[in-house]
């Protein structure tokens, strides 16, 4: 009996040694690095609510400061589901969740990315939205940063 327990006690103390050296060795698993991309209006960085996020090549930033960052707004219709984007009474865009459906100044369109409600706001693609909205976009992906630029009225 006095063996069987040696061997037992011996065979923890292999176990627990081979353990505690393999956990000594192990390295930790190296971070994501989260990359922060910016958005400049004419120079200046535009804060946003929500960061920006990426989806499949597009980024998606809050509808409404967008839009009223470049002369327009933005709202949300939670009855139908859908994005009204206008600028100057002269354009309207309204988007669907979901559905690339869409109706561009009152005529029927595609749009290739729908816009995402979230917590807080309503996300739309920002280089299309810029666009339509008449803004000029460059990125820089050096730096993460899409680049706006356009005449604000005021």
């Amino acid at each position: 009996m006095l063996r069987k327990f040696s061997t037992l006690m011996l065979t923890a103390a292999l176990l627990t040694g081979s353990v505690a050296a393999t956990a000594a060795f192990a390295q930790p698993a190296p971070a994501k690095q989260q990359i922060k991309i910016t958005v400049q209006l004419n120079g200046k960085e535009l804060p946003f609510p929500q960061d920006v996020v990426t989806e499949n090549g597009v980024a998606y930033v809050n509808a409404s400061t967008l839009a009223v960052a470049l002369g327009g707004a933005a709202a949300w219709d939670s009855t139908t589901k859908s994005l009204l984007v206008s600028k100057d009474n002269k354009y309207g865009l309204r988007m669907y969740e979901n559905n690339t459906f869409a109706y561009k100044n009152g005529k029927e369109t595609r749009v290739a990315n729908p816009p995402r409600p979230v917590t807080g706001g309503v996300l739309v693609p920002l280089v299309f939205i810029a666009e339509e909205l008449g803004a000029k976009v460059s990125y820089d992906a050096k730096t993460w940063t899409y680049k706006l630029t356009t005449e604000i009225n005021k």
